[in-house]
C-alpha cells in the first residue's frame, strides 16, 4: 500500500533526526503538518506526496499561508522546498516529478531596523541604573554596556569573568542562539559592574544546588526569568515619564549603534555581537536622521570650500618699486607657472583644469625660450 503523507513525512524526518537539533526538527515537522493540514481540508482526495502539482495545489497553500507573517511564511516555505527536494535527490517512490517550490515564491524579507534609544534618553537611563544599584537594574545595565542578549546574559556562568590580561578584563558569553562561544572586551565601568554583581550574588539566602554555576543569581538566590526581567525593567524606567518603550533588545540596538558611530570595523563589531554573517549586523548599524544631516551638512561646507578656491581669481603680482634684472626673468615666470600648476590640481572643473595646463606649457615654453635668448 502506498505511502500516506503522515507516513511520507515521519519517515522524512526521522532521517533528519540524528543531524538536526531538536528545534530545527519541530520547525520542520509544524510546516510539513501546515502542508498536509491544507491538503486534507481542500483536497482531501489526495493520498500522496507524488499526486502533488504545482497549481492547484501548492499555489493554493501559498495563498492559505498569506495570513501569516513574512518571517513565518519564508521558514515554512523554505522548510517545503528543501523537503521536495530531498525526497527527489533521495529517488523516494513517493518523489514528485519536479521541484514544487523555488526561490520565486518566497516573500520580501521584512526590513529589521534597529530602535537604539534616543541620545539624551540613552544617557537618562544609564545614570537611572548606576543610582538604582539593585540587582535587576545592575542586569540591564550589564546588556547596555556589553550588547548582549538577554538569554545569553542569564546563562552567564559564574567564572565567565576573565582577566586580568596586560591589564584588561573580558567576558566570556555561552553559547545561545548562534550555538558558538564568543569572548567580549569589558570597559572599566562594565568590570566594576560584574564585580558588584558577583558581591549580591546570594547575599541574603545561600544559593540553590541548581543555580550554583550561573552568575546572574540575586541577592535571594533566585535565577530570574526572561519575564523577571522585563517586568523589573518596565518598573524602573517609570521614573523616565516617556512615551518610548524601552526593552532588554533595544539596549543590544543601542550598544551596536553606538560602536558603530564610533568607528568601529564592522568584523570587529559582528564578532562582540555574536552574529554569522555581516548581513545581520548591518541591522544593527542604525544611521540616525541626525548623522545623516551632520554628514550632508559637511560635505555642503567642503563644496563650499572647493567652489572658492575654483572660482578664487588669480592673484596679480604687483610690480616691484624697482625693475627686475634680466636674469631674474625667468625665476619669476617660474613662480607663475608653479602657481597655476596648483590652482590646476586643486580645480574640480575639468575645462578650467585643461585650460589651466595649456597655459603653464605656455608659459614654460616662454620660458625655456627667455633662457636661452638671455
Amino acid at each position: 500500500m502506498p505511502e500516506t503523507f503522515e507516513q511520507t513525512m515521519e519517515r522524512y524526518l526521522q532521517r533528519w533526526a540524528p543531524t538536526l537539533r531538536p528545534s530545527t526538527l519541530r520547525t520542520k515537522r509544524t510546516a510539513l503538518r501546515s502542508l498536509i493540514g491544507y491538503l486534507h481540508a481542500e483536497h482531501p482526495e489526495l493520498r500522496q506526496c507524488r499526486q502533488l502539482q504545482r497549481a492547484p495545489h501548492i499555489e493554493g497553500w501559498l495563498q492559505h499561508i498569506l495570513y501569516l507573517k513574512a518571517s513565518s511564511r519564508i521558514v515554512q516555505i523554505r522548510h517545503l522546498r528543501l523537503f521536495f527536494d530531498d525526497l527527489i535527490a533521495w529517488d523516494w517512490p513517493q518523489a514528485p516529478d519536479s521541484p514544487l517550490l523555488s526561490n520565486e515564491d518566497l516573500p520580501p524579507e521584512p526590513l529589521a531596523l534597529p530602535k537604539p534609544l534616543p541620545p539624551e534618553l540613552d544617557h537618562a537611563f544609564q545614570q537611572l541604573l548606576w543610582h538604582a544599584h539593585t540587582f535587576p537594574a545592575m542586569a540591564m545595565l550589564l546588556l547596555r554596556l556589553t550588547g548582549m542578549r538577554l538569554g545569553e546574559m542569564r546563562a552567564l556562568s559564574v567564572h565567565a569573568l576573565e582577566g586580568p590580561e596586560a591589564g584588561q578584563f573580558s567576558l566570556r558569553v555561552p553559547s545561545a542562539k548562534t550555538y558558538a562561544e564568543r569572548i567580549i572586551p569589558l570597559c572599566p565601568q562594565a568590570v566594576e559592574l560584574v564585580h558588584d554583581i558577583l558581591a549580591q550574588r546570594g547575599a541574603r539566602i545561600p544559593i540553590p544546588p541548581r543555580f550554583a554555576h550561573y552568575m546572574m543569581v540575586n541577592e535571594f538566590g533566585r535565577h530570574l526569568q526572561q519575564q523577571g526581567y522585563h517586568f523589573h525593567l518596565k518598573r524602573l524606567t517609570a521614573a523616565l515619564h516617556t512615551t518610548e518603550r524601552i526593552h532588554p533588545h533595544r539596549l543590544r540596538h543601542s550598544f551596536a549603534t553606538q560602536m558603530a558611530r564610533a568607528g568601529m570595523p564592522l568584523p570587529a563589531l559582528m564578532k562582540i555581537l555574536g552574529h554569522q554573517t555581516p548581513k545581520m549586523t548591518m541591522r544593527y548599524v542604525e544611521v540616525a536622521h541626525t548623522d545623516l544631516r551632520l554628514a550632508y551638512d559637511q560635505a555642503l561646507d567642503q563644496l563650499r570650500v572647493m567652489h572658492r578656491m575654483d572660482s578664487a581669481p588669480v592673484p596679480i603680482t604687483r610690480a616691484p618699486l624697482t625693475q627686475p634684472q634680466p636674469e631674474e626673468l625667468p625665476t619669476l615666470m617660474e613662480a607663475v607657472a608653479s602657481r597655476l600648476e596648483n590652482l590646476r590640481r586643486d580645480a574640480s572643473d575639468p575645462v578650467r583644469v585643461r585650460d589651466l595646463h595649456r597655459f603653464v606649457k605656455r608659459i614654460r615654453k616662454a620660458q625655456h625660450d627667455l633662457e636661452q635668448l638671455l
